[in-house]
């Protein structure tokens, strides 16, 4: 640096008032400390929560769709650059052959692997898809002990509980086994994450993209790879649908989670005595999907928020399409374990091998278009609504229908449905709208001049 230079830079500094100057040292203090924090530090914690915040106000105020219709950066082969884990207990087994032949009626078939937490039973083999690709299927649970990652932790209740449950699935003791199941089926749950991801690593390694999933839970693959194809998967990735408060948000496994090859291969090949300490908190922790996530914020890898409008923790009848979502993909469902829901979403969908957007959903399962109810706005027995939050608005006193469609058109940016309980006096709005639930005796609709506009808003492919 020449002295014309510094005596440029020194001038500069001296032109800085004291008070800018103090808060310039603040900055640099503070930048100092939250660098010198462990990566799950809670500072770090907090000022990421906060971004967090702040980006999902902004998409929210000013939602986007134009970047997934821009070349793909980082295209991906779904069949052999994709590997999905669908996690079962024994109180959920039968669930998995549906969950695997709806997986199967989409337009790829990625490698996948069945991972539960009970012995194989006697007559129980290899799940084979569709096309012929066979799905191997591991007691987790069993593995890490055997492997001897959970010494030291055997006479902890949930293992024990565990080697209970085997004994009896050794035994053929079905009932005992059914009962131990599903009362203990949540605390196996959490055993299942870490050691699942290592043995997909470790038995199929150098894939792109890993997914985890439920056995209830259904991906829209198509919708996947169009995201996907917009990430680089040689940096560690670690993307969900986000719940839990700053000192540990987490992804909620039910609506799946994704992690690039880069984020497992940090993980498991370059910290396994982070990947150890995590195999002993197992024993203990609430929430697999939480260990999860807290494991892999040691080694700084922490989960990207961006991507949350893409997921989705409910079954179509029960899925809200947000006003900020309706022009991006959708890539789950979750909760179809009751009888024939799972086959039924997989029929529905098998022909899919365009992406599926939100706004979508009802024209795919025949509700009414939203442009019919510019001219009817109003719809006996029926909720357009559904579950209520803190997300949603209720009005009390309302004696008449009209009030409340009123009421939606005098919020017109924050109401996309309306619902009137004339029992009750309430008119209830919200910023989604559902496919239209059954309510005697209840009113509701869907503001077409909104979701019309929205619909206009989306781009369309080039």
């Amino acid at each position: 640096m020449g002295i014309a230079e510094r005596r440029s830079i020194r001038s500069c500094i001296s032109r800085i008032s004291r008070p800018q100057k103090i808060i310039l040292g603040v900055f640099a203090f503070l930048f100092i400390i939250y660098s010198l924090t462990p990566y799950d530090s809670r500072a770090r914690s907090f000022f990421r929560f906060q971004h967090n915040v702040i980006e999902d106000y902004y998409q929210n105020v000013h939602p986007t769709d134009s970047w997934l219709y821009k070349t793909q950066p980082y295209p991906i082969d779904p069949q052999n650059d994709v590997a999905i884990i669908v996690k079962t207990g024994f109180g959920t087994r039968r669930r998995v052959p549906a969950a695997l032949e709806a997986l199967s009626n989409e337009s790829f078939f990625a490698d996948t692997i069945v991972a539960q937490d009970f012995p194989l039973l006697p007559d129980q083999k290899n799940y084979t898809l569709k096309n012929g690709k066979e799905v191997p299927v591991i007691d987790i649970i069993g593995w890490n002990l055997e492997r001897g990652a959970l010494k030291g932790q055997e006479q902890q209740e949930r293992i024990m509980k565990y080697e209970n449950l085997a004994d009896a699935v050794d035994g053929e003791e079905w009932m005992l086994a059914d009962g131990l199941g599903k009362d203990m089926g949540w605390e196996l749950d959490a055993m299942k994450f870490l050691p699942s991801l290592e043995y997909v690593w470790q038995t199929l390694p150098k894939k792109k993209w890993y997914i985890m999933a439920d056995d209830d839970t259904y991906m829209i693959k198509s919708s996947l790879a169009l995201v996907l194809g917009h990430l680089n998967y040689a940096k560690p990735q670690f993307l969900g649908n986000p719940v839990g408060d700053y000192k540990g948000r987490f992804p909620h496994g039910g609506s799946s989670v994704v992690m690039s090859g880069a984020a497992l291969s940090k993980l498991y090949d370059r910290h396994p005595e982070v990947v150890a300490e995590g195999n002993q908190e197992s024993a203990t922790a609430i929430w697999g999907d939480k260990l999860l996530s807290t494991t892999f914020m040691k080694i700084g890898v922490y989960l990207d928020e961006t991507y949350r409008r893409l997921f989705n923790g409910e079954p179509p009848w029960m899925t809200r399409m947000w006003v900020d979502r309706f022009c991006l993909p959708l890539v789950s469902f979750h909760g179809l374990g009751s009888g024939d829901n799972m086959l039924h979403v997989g029929e529905t969908f098998k022909n899919m091998k365009e992406p599926v957007f939100w706004r979508q959903l009802g024209k795919i399962y025949g509700a009414p278009e939203f442009a019919s109810f510019i001219a009817e706005p109003i719809r006996a027995n029926v909720d357009y609504v559904g579950r209520l939050d803190e997300y949603s608005t209720t009005v009390d006193k309302i004696t008449e229908v009209d009030e409340c469609v009123k009421i939606c058109h005098e919020h017109s940016a924050e109401c996309l449905a309306w619902t009137f309980d004339p029992g009750r006096k309430l008119c209830h709005f919200a910023r989604w709208a559902i496919l239209g639930d059954v309510a005697e005796g209840r009113f509701s609709g869907i503001n077409g001049q909104l979701a019309q506009k929205l619909e206009g808003s989306c781009h369309s492919p080039p």
